[in-house]
């Protein structure tokens, strides 16, 4: 499909006067130009141009006038300009200009806005054709203005070929809408027949997803996450494990007064060692300058509490000497220094742990004990973090049942779901049970547009390899108009591994469908789902990664393998020890028994087919918490 070239124009007297920063141009051009879009990947979408102009009818007409006829845009955007306001003038400018209005675009648009916002029915947005160019007027708010392109992005495409006559694409569109006249009463799904998951004869014998590297897999996965994350302030005390949303800043001092390091005695350095009178104590949270420190005398002060104005240094208790006692017989009178103090003994500075205005924490940090520990010292008790999407785990297989129950013939139990969900939750997420799927294509298709309407994150095991009951990736592409990313990885375990995404309901929902077998979905749950998590909670750790020292000979697959290992640790040994954990076949859920590692082996290659005993090779450790920043 070949690139529609658009222009955005936006209509506002304060932007075009830098009165305000214009904020809803940028919004469709980030839209139209980031591939991680829905519309980018519908339309395939460039923009050719911008501008900004007054709320004038000349200055709006003249833009259009020039883009149109110049024929170098497809399609062009206006932003503002369609209310009530005597201001409000670009439907009137629009109208002069085009050759033939488009008022189903128009319509289209009004009927998606009431859905949201009664008040959409004050727009007077106008849509038309000048030439080869369509032009759709779109409302001044940026949330207006991305919302109403949205609802009629899927018509674009086909609006421009028509427009220039792109016999091929229009008949191609005209079948497609032809043969789905019988399509499923959800929105959001496309018609199944075409589906044909019953031909086992005329399967695919071969997958039609390239085979891609890790790398490029891991690329995928952050390029189609949105570059705006949501984000809300919470309680200090709810934000364990969460991600700092914002780089904080300190708004004070620690500590915010000279401190005393030391149970002991405030003086006066120069005053130097010998009998000092004692003015009185300080205890710890008393208010600075209570007391007043001259030559000869001294101040008892304890551990933590602000250091008289005038006293330059702090001597231990160890390092005096009782001479007299108060009247009472309780308190102190006379003591005796028994070193010569000096300058700034014992005293922490103002600031000397934090001072004001440093960044304490960087965005994108995950929030531990000691983070929120910072963060209370520093007097913070809400926090703003990203928001967590919500994860569904599902399982599917006719072989599958529920532990517990009675067995069945040719049955085995679903170990994948609690695995993923507990080593979901070891790493701070939680995730909702969506149940077991069976290899049927109507309870395959009800189970997804249930867990669509519950959820954001979609984890599948099983269904996604080469087998005639294998559905899954057909369904998400055919039936739920996903856009598969990547559908085969070149791993192991996990060829089969795939990512998709799609729209639902106006929100971008993800799927990562891991292999069935349970070592493979655990290893890939690791390699997949965890760094995509990051992606949407804009988390900044990565997997630790450690070179240890091979046990054992490993004959090298053609692809890059992650094998299941212990590390253990020597004295003395700058490296550790990589133990197997035996048969590393991708079924045997034991082989992960007591694992803390995977041994990241290279692919086979003609120069190396195997590594010996004793040689270096990374291993990423697994468990929780075992990401750096």
């Amino acid at each position: 499909m070949s690139s529609i070239k658009f222009g955005v124009l936006t209509v506002s007297d304060s932007c075009s006067q830098n009165e305000l920063n214009d904020k809803s141009g940028p919004a469709l051009v980030s839209l139209l130009t980031d591939a991680s879009t829905e519309i980018n990947q519908i339309l395939n979408s460039r923009v050719q141009c911008t501008a900004v102009v007054p709320d004038e009818e000349f200055a709006i007409m003249k833009i259009l006038v020039q883009w149109a006829d110049k024929d170098d845009v497809n399609v062009i955007l206006t932003t503002g300009g369609t209310g009530f306001s005597n201001r409000d003038v670009t439907p009137e400018a629009t109208k002069k200009v085009i050759h033939k209005e488009a008022p189903g675009i128009s319509l289209t648009m009004m009927i998606e806005s009431l859905k949201i916002t009664p008040m959409a029915a004050l727009s007077r947005a106008v849509c038309g054709i000048r030439g080869k160019t369509l032009i759709i007027n779109l409302p001044g708010s940026p949330k207006a203005a991305t919302e109403c392109l949205s609802a009629v992005a899927k018509v674009i495409q086909h609006a421009v070929d028509l427009i220039l006559d792109h016999t091929k694409n229009v008949k191609k569109t005209h079948h497609h809408i032809q043969q789905s006249n019988n399509h499923h009463s959800c929105p959001h799904k496309k018609d199944q027949t075409s589906l044909n998951l019953d031909d086992v004869a005329g399967r695919l014998r071969e997958s039609p997803f390239p085979m891609i590297s890790i790398e490029k897999s891991q690329e995928i996965l952050k390029e189609t996450v949105p570059k705006n994350i949501s984000t809300e302030k919470i309680n200090i005390w709810e934000s364990f494990g969460r991600v700092l949303a914002e780089t904080v800043y300190s708004p004070c001092n620690l500590p915010p007064f000279r401190a005393s390091i030391k149970d002991g005695y405030a003086v006066i350095a120069k005053d130097g060692k010998g009998r000092k009178q004692v003015l009185g104590g300080l205890e710890a949270g008393h208010e600075p300058g209570v007391l007043k420190v001259v030559p000869g005398t001294c101040v008892r002060i304890n551990t933590g509490a602000a250091v008289p104005d005038e006293a330059t240094a702090v001597v231990q208790v160890e390092d005096t000497k009782l001479l007299e006692k108060g009247s009472d017989g309780k308190e102190e009178k006379v003591i005796e220094i028994l070193i010569d103090p000096k300058e700034n003994q014992d005293i922490r500075p103002i600031g000397s742990d934090i001072k004001k205005g440093i960044a304490v924490l960087k965005e994108g940090i995950r929030i531990g004990a000691i983070e929120m520990g910072i963060l209370t010292a520093c007097g913070f008790s809400q926090v703003p973090v990203t928001c967590i999407p919500k994860i569904g785990v599902l399982s599917t297989g006719n072989e599958l049942q529920i532990a517990g129950e009675v067995p069945k013939p040719g049955h085995v139990y679903d170990s994948n779901k609690i695995t993923l969900i507990m080593m979901l939750k070891e790493n701070g997420y939680n995730a909702v049970d969506l149940g077991i799927a069976t290899d049927q294509e109507k309870v395959m298709i009800n189970t997804i547009e249930k867990a669509l309407q519950e959820v954001d994150l979609i984890i599948t095991t099983g269904s996604v390899s080469m087998g005639d009951r294998d559905m899954l990736k057909p369904i998400l592409k055919e039936v739920f108009n996903a856009t598969i990313h990547f559908g085969r990885v070149n791993l192991k375990p996990g060829k089969p591994t795939t990512y998709a995404t799609c729209e639902y309901n106006g929100v971008k929902k993800y799927f990562l469908c891991l292999p069935g077998n349970p070592v493979s979905a655990m290893v890939t749950a690791n390699i997949f789902v965890f760094p995509l998590l990051n992606h949407l909670t804009k988390n900044n750790s990565k997997p630790i990664v450690v070179k240890a020292k091979l046990t054992s000979k490993y004959v090298l697959d053609s692809r890059p393998e992650f094998a299941r290992v212990i590390l253990e640790w020597s004295d003395g040994e700058p490296y550790p020890k990589a133990y197997s954990t035996g048969n590393q076949i991708s079924s045997k859920l034991l082989s992960c028994k007591n694992a803390n590692a995977l041994l990241m082996l290279p692919g086979k290659s003609a120069q190396l087919t195997e590594l010996a005993e004793g040689e270096l090779i990374s291993a990423m450790l697994l468990g929780f918490n075992q990401h750096v920043a």
